[in-house]
């Protein structure tokens, strides 16, 4: 099975598992605060777009998502009918240089199994902001993920192997520590400039590891 074909398997108990997660409606109403009136925004792996790009077009902002799941794309279509959504793998995606863009969103969703295609995706994401823009993402760490879980950190200690289940399914993920994220923001020209953390575990019946969130926002500083 695909990583599209999963994720478009799942779409619907995971809007129902994952959309009311405390420490994303948290991290929702921080970032909020942080953009520009009619922001334009941009989701990467937007899933169903419940809770966040709903909040964000409720919000008065301007969404567009990328999702790889026809399922996920169908649905936030539907949560979100304003907003602007594309059927594509987000490591592939390439924003238009004409697109205006004031914040690039990431929740959740940052999942390779390899370390180049973590790397690639933060930098294409610095890459696109213009200065004062913001990065603002939820990731899972390898600092924060339980120890019996990781198989091994790479030579340099900025990324790890990590065995994860989620929806029934045992996947093998290249997580960043926080260090590595740290290098990785430098390197785009980002600075946090707020963060938050907390624990989110997931409805039992849906047999998946709890999550040990890492939020934080990111602003371009230079280009």
């Amino acid at each position: 099975m695909t990583k599209a074909d999963f994720y478009h398997s799942i779409a619907g108990e995971y809007q129902t598992a994952y959309s009311d997660d405390p420490v994303i409606l948290s991290f929702i109403d921080k970032a909020l605060h942080y953009l520009p009136p009619h922001a334009h925004t941009l989701d990467m792996g937007c899933g169903t777009g419940n809770p966040l790009d709903i909040a964000l077009a409720a919000a008065g902002h301007k969404v567009k998502g990328v999702d790889i799941s026809p399922s996920m794309i169908e649905q936030v279509q539907t949560n979100v009918p304003n907003g602007t959504f594309v059927l594509q793998d987000m490591h592939s995606y390439q924003h238009p240089k004409t697109e205006p863009l004031d914040a690039v969103f990431n929740c959740r969703a940052l999942f390779h199994h390899n370390r180049q295609r973590n790397e690639d995706c933060i930098r294409n994401w610095g890459r696109w902001l213009p200065r004062g823009g913001l990065l603002c993402m939820v990731v899972l760490t390898a600092d924060d993920y339980n120890p019996a879980k990781i198989q091994e950190y790479d030579a340099d200690g900025l990324f790890a192997r990590v065995r994860r289940r989620f929806m029934g399914k045992d996947e093998i993920h290249m997580l960043p520590s926080r260090q590595g994220l740290k290098c990785l923001l430098k390197e785009s020209g980002l600075e946090v400039v707020d963060e938050m953390e907390g624990l989110f575990v997931p409805p039992e019946w849906t047999d998946s590891d709890e999550a040990a969130q890492y939020c934080f926002i990111a602003r371009k500083m230079s280009l």
